[in-house]
């Protein structure tokens, strides 16, 4: 029996690692974090400061955010994007020094460090490097095992729904490489207004996207492709939340 956990930890630790090391794959980085009560502004000032002083081009960029609703809300997310395999080997000891020593000191609690792989098969409108929208929509899946890609057939089908139409929103799907349960996706959307109707489908008038996915894949394609990926879904629904943007604790790029 110990023989079999030590192979499956390694099985799995090489998934992990070969994920993280795929030269073609573009990572997104983020961390989570919950100031100590009474010590958000004193870490708030911190982290501006630690911004300006570390990470002020394109290529060190960090873009916070503030998530608005849930159990998490007032909590804190900083994410490094766009990176490439070869981020990993750079030397950020003096950067994690600093932040260890005058931002560290007014957190509750942190996440850690979570690589995300974006998942360009199935993301829409995320292409083009951009500063961030207003607001973003965030929910995160567990995946059960083997079950990968009845998960991910409908988001691919929905790329190409958009692509077609010509869609002005935007839609990502993420999977979480390393820093936690490789079996996390995560679906992100940004906008810059609550009117839904500012958006435009350039469906016909009268047509949902339901309709134009019977359309374009079948009849019984709808059903059949969302059946089976809410079948393949261990945990959702609780991990839903809003988050806004917050310029004032983010890299400035002109």
């Amino acid at each position: 029996m110990k023989k079999i956990i030590i192979l499956l930890f390694a099985v799995f630790f090489s998934i992990s690692l070969n994920s993280q090391r795929n030269p073609n794959a573009e990572y997104w980085i983020s961390f989570t974090y919950q100031p100590q009560k009474g010590m958000v502004e004193k870490f708030e000032k911190a982290v501006a400061n630690k911004t300006k002083k570390y990470n002020t081009s394109e290529e060190t960029a960090i873009f916070a955010f503030q998530i608005m609703t849930g159990s998490s809300q007032g909590a804190y997310q900083r994410w490094m994007v766009r990176k490439d395999v070869s981020y990993f080997d750079q030397d950020t000891s003096d950067e994690l020094k600093y932040w260890n020593e005058n931002v560290d000191p007014y957190i509750a609690n942190k996440s850690g460090q979570r690589i995300w792989q974006i998942l360009k098969s199935a993301s829409y409108g995320w292409d083009e490097p951009r500063s961030p929208l207003k607001y973003y929509t965030q929910q995160i899946y567990v995946v059960k095992r083997g079950k990968n890609q009845d998960f991910m057939t409908p988001h691919r089908k929905l790329k190409q729904l958009f692509a077609d139409n010509e869609f002005s929103g935007n839609r990502a799907v993420f999977r979480l490489v390393s820093g936690g349960n490789n079996q996390t996706y995560m679906i992100v959307s940004g906008f810059d207004n609550h009117d839904n109707s500012l958006t435009s489908s350039n469906l016909p008038d009268g047509t949902s996207w339901r309709d134009a996915y019977i359309t374009k894949f079948g009849e019984d394609a709808y059903s059949a492709d969302w059946g089976t990926q809410y079948d393949a879904i261990e945990m959702w629904g609780s991990n839903s939340v809003k988050m806004q943007f917050r310029p004032d604790l983010s890299t400035e790029l002109n």
